[in-house]
């Protein structure tokens, strides 16, 4: 079969490639979206290009610091720094915006007048600060093959690059003020956004394939956006920013929402990453203005600049409530219907059993020494009893990390999917919306074989499902014979998302009563659960009681409460 063309009207002709073991399916890699012409500055759509682009090779990424965690790392193996042109094709500050197209073959060829097919666009996780779609995990040709050959229900599946940590998630109050002064900026299109350039780049990239992708066969009216931890915070802040409703028609949202990855303030949790960036160039024992270290800063290669980020003192990156983009604080956002886009059809939000195990080491309490401060940061005074009786209180080392894992499962991912649920399915009630949203919910519980053959006791932890989403030959080749099975029959449930029917077959048909836990007398079993022995079965929605409920809204109230009585005096201060 002959290397897959596309001439993409108003931007030129893509020389593709035929998927290495799936020659119904095409690939065309490092498809420019959009350029960065200058650090900290919104990013803008790609130029046309003439003649033929060579669409077979991998593009570069954002530059990101090394990671612990394999299924994340971009590490430069290979790769001499020194050689400018090599380090590039890799790491690339102003050419990383760019996408990955897995589709049909057939879809390609204009003579058959086929109909146009869903479009499932992935955004990728990794706490803000690294991952990319050049990461073997999501490698979709299979993905794609198992729609055609398999289910026949084609789809084309679309992962995109944004940048990260230091370069696309950066604020401070410096940055505020370079960025205000700027007249080259408009007030319009969140130009003068802060902090927020990965989120907006994001925004490009759902305009592009709005767009562009009908040349690929795609139907620009029918695409699902799917993403895993920062990717699904990413979806929960396009579905509740109005200026972003509209990119997208479905939602799967796996293990995050808005509030698993809370927007932060410029002039705080913002300020300590741009004084750490300072502190690191040595930029603080200097008698420099705000806006000369800024300047200073601009000038540092990014390859250098963001070794800042392995000095063990910055972990996640966040979006900034800047006043312009994101207005007011999060937690409110997550409770109101109206924030959110009342045009999608379907959301699917999820979870996998074991989350929180896997942030114990960086979040939790690994001993009884560390346990009083993660306990003052879960515990508002006057909870302590309230707390007491809901997870106990540690008496090991051991006790101490098995109790955090639970918390911060119910804090990061439980509690946050479960209200996000509550406030989607509230817009119908309260006649926000012309239709009424069809909703499933989804729990992961199968550990992955070869991590529980290595003994580290993670079990279904954070991204588990990941391999079985995708399906990658990469991991095929780890799976054991009921993974494999398992794999088949998860790629079958979100592929029939993208088509608008496992929302119908699954989908949360009864109103508020179906988001509610077992234990106030709604016995509703309409949950996908893909459980540990590989088999899908429904089970209960919610895995939160109402007990545990009604402790972290009310933790929820008064950390909003403490945030609020912070500004105050910070305002004060600044008279």
């Amino acid at each position: 079969m002959a290397g897959p063309q596309v001439n993409i009207p108003n931007l030129g002709r893509l020389q593709g490639m035929q998927a290495e073991n799936q020659p119904f399916v095409a690939k065309f890699l490092n498809v420019p979206y959009a350029i960065v012409p200058e650090r900290w500055r919104p990013a803008v759509k790609a130029a046309p290009w003439t003649g033929v682009r060579d669409a077979t090779v991998q593009g570069p990424v954002c530059h990101q610091p090394m990671s612990e965690n394999p299924l994340v790392s971009m590490s430069m193996d290979g790769v001499d720094e020194d050689d400018e042109e090599a380090y590039s094709r890799v790491y690339n500050e102003e050419h990383c915006l760019n996408l990955n197209i897995f589709g049909p073959h057939d879809q390609l060829d204009k003579t058959k007048n086929k109909p146009l097919i869903p479009v499932m666009v992935w955004i990728h996780g990794g706490s803000y600060k690294d991952g990319s779609n050049a990461m073997n995990l999501y490698e979709a040709s299979n993905l794609v093959a198992h729609s055609i050959k398999a289910l026949g229900r084609p789809v084309i599946v679309v992962t995109m690059n944004y940048r990260l940590n230091y370069f696309g998630f950066l604020s401070s109050a410096e940055l505020v003020q370079d960025v205000k002064s700027d007249t080259r900026l408009s007030s319009t299109n969140n130009e003068k956004s802060v902090g927020n350039w990965g989120l907006l780049d994001q925004k490009i990239a759902f305009e592009w394939v709005r767009d562009h992708i009908g040349a690929f066969g795609g139907n620009a009216k029918d695409i699902t956006v799917f993403g895993e931890s920062a990717g699904a915070a990413s979806i929960g802040y396009h579905m509740s920013i109005k200026s972003h409703h509209g990119l997208f028609h479905r939602a799967i949202l796996q293990s995050g929402c808005v509030t698993t990855m809370m927007a932060g303030r410029a002039e705080i949790e913002g300020q300590r990453y741009f004084n750490n960036l300072c502190k690191h160039f040595g930029l603080d024992k200097t008698e420099l203005s705000g806006a000369e270290k800024l300047a200073r800063l601009k000038k540092i290669p990014a390859k250098d600049l963001v070794k800042a980020a392995d000095n063990g003192k910055v972990g996640m990156f966040l979006p900034t409530i800047d006043n312009v983009l994101i207005c007011g604080e999060t937690r409110e956002w997550v409770h109101d219907p109206s924030r959110y886009d009342p045009g999608l059809k379907s959301v699917m939000l999820g979870d996998c059993r074991d989350e929180g195990v896997m942030f114990v080491p960086v979040l939790g309490a690994r001993t009884l020494k560390r346990w009083p401060r993660f306990f003052a940061k879960h515990c508002a005074p006057g909870m302590e009893k309230e707390f007491e009786a809901i997870y106990g209180l540690p008496k090991t080392d051991a006790e101490a990390a098995q109790i955090s894992a639970v918390v911060l499962s119910d804090s990061v991912f439980l509690y946050p999917l479960h209200v996000t649920s509550q406030a989607l399915m509230g817009g119908g009630a309260t006649g926000l919306r012309k239709e009424p949203l069809e909703m499933s919910r989804f729990h992961f519980d199968r550990p992955l074989q070869i991590v529980e053959d290595m003994n580290l006791g993670l079990g279904a932890h954070h991204a588990a499902e990941l391999p079985f989403v995708f399906g990658s030959d990469t991991y095929l080749d780890m799976f054991t014979e009921g993974e494999k099975a398992l794999n088949k029959k998860m790629m079958k449930v979100w592929i029939l998302f993208a088509w608008g029917e496992t929302s119908r077959e699954h989908g949360l048909r009864h109103g508020l009563n179906s988001l509610l836990p077992s234990d106030v007398g709604v016995q509703k079993r309409e949950a996908i659960t893909f459980t540990e022995e590989c088999t899908v079965e429904k089970k209960p929605v919610e895995r939160l009681d109402a007990r545990t409920l009604a402790y972290w809204r009310k933790q929820e109230h008064l950390v909003k409460m403490q945030n609020e009585e912070r500004a105050r005096k910070q305002r004060e201060s600044r008279l």
